[in-house]
């Protein structure tokens, strides 16, 4: 019983950090989704003004990670949608501080 217990008390902290190294990781993806939304901003812009479409689609177009980069075994289940709220807030902030200029 007690080899037992102990091995169940072993391998709650494995699981736990396993799931903070894939929070890690999304983390990371999401940093460089921010920064390439960022980056390509004026290109959006440009899109925008000349009407050819919907800026945040553009920015998924350019801005979304590739597949490999989110294999399941680094990153974990990523939620669904989580890409483009993150791009959608980011290019907010950066019209927000456009217009605040």
């Amino acid at each position: 019983m007690r080899i037992a217990i102990t091995l169940l008390l072993a391998i709650v902290p494995w699981s736990a950090s396993a799931q903070i190294g894939q929070h890690e990781k999304l983390d990371e993806i999401i940093a460089g989704l921010r920064a390439c939304v960022r980056t390509h901003a004026p290109e959006a812009q440009a899109t925008s003004a000349k009407g050819i479409g919907n800026t945040v689609d553009y920015l998924i177009k350019v801005c979304s990670p590739p597949i490999t980069d989110l294999d399941p075994a680094k990153v974990g289940a990523v939620p669904p949608g989580l890409f483009r709220v993150a791009i959608t807030e980011e290019w907010n902030t950066i019209a927000g501080e456009t217009r605040a200029r």
